[in-house]
């Protein structure tokens, strides 16, 4: 795939990408400077592409249903400071590979990185009551507080957050299934605080599909919910 078949987030998503091998947490500013330097026809402003970034066709495209966070591509974690996320890194190792001369170097790398945060990832969502109660075979007792600590949201939550949870939990769950497709029944995924089977792996997805359904009501209040102001007073997303 070539620069110019690349949409705009899947550029930004590249750019995120460069921006987070100098540290896992950025800036809106150091993905404003990576996209401008990767795509100055793109990014640059207007009569000036090759010497001044458009800060606000950066900042559009980070916002909103179609831009990366509404992709699930990256995670607030405080004021104009981003991480990319699992579905982020998985996605973008697909995209690495198709679109650079290093591609397979650049996936390998993405791979592991890919690998360690769903160890890490994975290790916080088994510790939750709802997914203690999915793995005992109590799955209807869930509630959708257990749902929100699950997916590592809060009813204040909006849709962003929401859209880049829900793709997080789906990544990590089947990048887990990837990992253990190869193992005996027997063999578990070995986690920092926890050993996880395949039968417990296959009630964690199941809980993740059921959870949605059953909750759609409270998740599409917070689907409509495109305003981050209130979030902001409960915490950093």
């Amino acid at each position: 795939m070539t620069n110019d078949r690349l949409t705009v987030p899947q550029k930004l998503l590249l750019a995120a990408l460069e921006a987070r091998k100098r540290s896992a947490t950025f800036t809106a500013e150091d993905l404003v400077v990576e996209a401008w330097r990767l795509h100055p026809d793109t990014f640059g402003l207007s009569g000036y592409s090759d010497k001044y970034p458009d800060s606000n066709r950066v900042l559009t495209n980070i916002m909103g249903t179609k831009g990366m966070r509404g992709k699930g591509w990256l995670r607030k974690v405080g004021e104009k400071q981003y991480r990319l996320t699992s579905a982020g890194l998985s996605d973008g190792e697909a995209l690495a590979q198709t679109n650079t001369e290093s591609g397979e170097q650049t996936s390998k790398y993405l791979r592991a990185e890919l690998d360690r945060q769903t160890a890490a990832a994975l290790d916080r969502l088994v510790s939750t009551p709802a997914a203690s109660k999915a793995m005992a075979q109590h799955s209807d007792m869930v509630t959708f507080n257990d749902a929100c600590g699950f997916w590592d949201i809060t009813t204040r939550s909006n849709a962003n957050t929401l859209q880049a949870r829900l793709a997080d939990a789906t990544v990590l769950l089947d990048r887990a299934t990837e990992i253990l497709a190869d193992k005996p029944d027997s063999e578990g995924l070995k986690l920092p605080g926890a050993l996880i089977t395949k039968a417990q792996l296959r009630a964690l997805r199941s809980l993740h599909l059921d959870m949605q359904q059953r909750f759609k009501a409270e998740l599409d209040i917070i689907r409509r919910r495109t305003d981050e102001r209130s979030e902001k007073r409960s915490r950093p997303v």
